[in-house]
């Protein structure tokens, strides 16, 4: 098989493209800075569940709602570095299903499976390949979905850069491939790029994909890789920079370190609102920059340590766990025989929310939002000043809360 290109493929592309010197940055980092963390890996499980589901889909031509049983087959089976669970359903997979369900019916039904983990060429790029984790088809469009597995950070097909719509950098590059690579497959047919991410403030995020844009995004990645190899290339900070292993060594992050220091040497009026908010606000930026470097340095020294490295001052501990219980029986025999009643052993709970949003998308069903409510609150917390959320004067809170209260005690 042929060797990735060391330069460009879906997760950076953005970032190349946007900063061409992070080539050479990342070049720069010993290869222990390339880390992995148990979030991906668990993503990683998951992905290859979803496989196993959509081969055997392609397979027997089944339903799309036949995918639920599918996937309940896989329980109990080993992935990647784990057993998939009962929960890792309820939680991810069963909802990931659901949503790509929904998907499908929003772009006309009827798909077949296609591709899965399928491998495409990058167009005028040598070296460079991508992994499409799905491709559907149906008569009138070709969908490529990606799944996403994680909790944190939520990733959009599309999203908005001030100017104008943007499609997800990444899905853009299998895309641009995989037309490069299936050329047959898009005659006569539109392309959809969607993310399903389960667990995101967004789960399902989908667009159509003008064939113009994908011959720009093309260019625009073929000047990135030639502007990154060349001498000097720019350097740019900004989102893109999330995820790279580079912030730990680059100017652009490790610079706050210094400006924050300076400024607080700064004598600062606290009377003074205008000079005090601006000193605040300017604090804010640089120790959020640091929060984000630290959790690169602290992941890349892990690593470090771990391939038996050795830095001056840390070392490894073993991680502590939270305790459990043995086994169900055990407990249930030696605690009724120190005197404990049945009802002091066992505790029925109502499932939690992601539990009960999961069944309820595979039953179909909306849960009323009655059923949920949040508690008043006196607590406030820091939005930037484009947060759609209402202003909250703290004068008037308690006021906000009392009468929130009363709104609460009247629906029960």
């Amino acid at each position: 098989m042929a060797r990735h290109s060391s330069i460009i493929g879906g997760s950076n592309a953005g970032r190349l493209i946007n900063c061409p010197a992070s080539h050479a940055t990342l070049l720069a980092l010993p290869p222990a800075a390339n880390i992995s963390s148990e979030y991906a890996d668990e993503g990683t499980a998951m992905h290859a569940v979803m496989d196993a589901v959509m081969l055997r889909r392609q397979a027997t031509s089944c339903t799309p709602f036949r995918m639920h049983e599918l996937a309940k087959l896989q329980i109990g089976s080993k992935h990647h570095d784990r057993v998939f669970t009962q929960e890792h359903y309820e939680t991810m997979v069963g909802p990931a299903i659901a949503l790509l369900i929904e998907l499908e019916e929003a772009y006309g039904g009827d798909f077949v499976v296609y591709g899965v983990e399928q491998s495409v060429r990058f167009p005028g790029v040598a070296g460079a390949f991508g992994t499409i984790d799905l491709i559907l088809k149906n008569s009138i469009y070709v969908l490529h979905v990606d799944w996403k597995f994680g909790s944190g950070v939520g990733v959009r097909a599309v999203y908005s850069d001030g100017e104008g719509a943007i499609v997800n950098p990444q899905l853009m590059f299998y895309l641009a491939a995989a037309r490069a690579t299936l050329r047959g497959l898009y005659a006569r047919r539109q392309t959809a790029v969607a993310i399903i991410q389960p667990r995101g403030d967004e789960p399902r995020t989908h667009t159509v994909v003008d064939p113009k844009e994908i011959r720009w995004f093309v260019e625009d990645v073929q000047n990135a890789v030639t502007t990154a190899i060349g001498r000097d290339p720019p350097r740019k900070r900004g989102e893109w920079c999330r995820f790279a292993p580079c912030k730990s060594i680059c100017p652009h992050w490790t610079g706050p370190l210094l400006e924050l220091a300076v400024l607080k040497g700064q004598d600062v009026d606290k009377q003074d609102p205008n000079t005090y908010g601006e000193y605040l606000s300017r604090a804010k930026a640089l120790v959020d920059s640091l929060v984000m470097l630290k959790s690169t340095i602290d992941e890349q020294m892990h690593t470090y340590l771990e391939q038996g490295g050795t830095i001056p001052g840390w070392r490894l501990k073993a991680k502590a766990k939270m305790r459990q219980w043995v086994d169900d029986a055990t407990v249930d025999r030696e605690l009724k025989a120190l005197g404990f009643r049945e009802s002091e052993i066992w505790q029925d709970k109502l499932v939690t929310f992601a539990s009960a949003d999961a069944t309820a998308k595979r039953l179909g069903v909306t849960i009323p939002e009655a059923l949920r409510k949040a508690p008043p609150s006196t607590e406030t917390t820091l939005a930037t000043t484009d947060d759609p959320a209402p202003v909250v004067e703290p004068a008037k809170l308690m006021d906000q809360f009392s009468a929130s209260l009363k709104l609460l005690k009247g629906a029960q």
